[in-house]
């Protein structure tokens, strides 16, 4: 079961958010986007619970502007749909939406909507404005939730070094 950071619902079974599911169960259940499990994304989680806390927030916020929660959801999933990096260099920065969107177009269709997400998430860093509301949506979303990863990444650093102090005083 799936479950974004924050959310009571699990996103297979929560009869509260069953048009996420609806809109996003082919892809969540690919083995392209399971494969993310295996890969840590922002010191603290799978790039897996990362892409699921991107197209989750998403897509409640597109619903919420009356915006196509559907294809902001899906895109949101396949935003971060690369290999692993070992170093996170300013190039990776730079060349992973199209990595991520060539791996997505291999394995899924995509309007031109989901694939302006997946190519512009990464703004400014990356040029290219955003052309549509819901690449927006997803970009700020993106930000927004690498910053809480790097938060709890920071909270589990400070509460590792806590109980190491301790111990070497016992």
């Amino acid at each position: 079961m799936s479950r974004a950071i924050g959310s009571r619902y699990t996103v297979e079974s929560s009869p509260q958010i069953s048009g996420y599911h609806d809109a996003v169960k082919d892809v969540i259940a690919s083995d392209e986007v399971l494969k993310l499990k295996d890969f840590t994304h922002h010191h603290c989680m799978t790039r897996f619970q990362h892409c699921l806390n991107v197209s989750y927030y998403s897509y409640l916020t597109c619903r919420r502007l009356g915006l196509n929660a559907e294809q902001a959801a899906r895109a949101g999933l396949l935003h971060d749909l690369y290999e692993d990096c070992p170093k996170c260099t300013r190039k990776h920065l730079v060349d992973h939406p199209e990595k991520a969107l060539e791996n997505a177009l291999e394995s899924f269709k995509l309007t031109k909507v989901e694939q302006d997400i997946i190519v512009k998430h990464m703004w400014p860093i990356r040029k290219g404005l955003p052309k549509y509301p819901e690449s927006v949506v997803v970009m700020l979303t993106d930000k927004y939730i690498a910053l809480i990863e790097f938060c709890i990444y920071l909270k589990q650093s400070a509460r590792s070094l806590r109980a190491k102090r301790a111990a070497s005083r016992a």
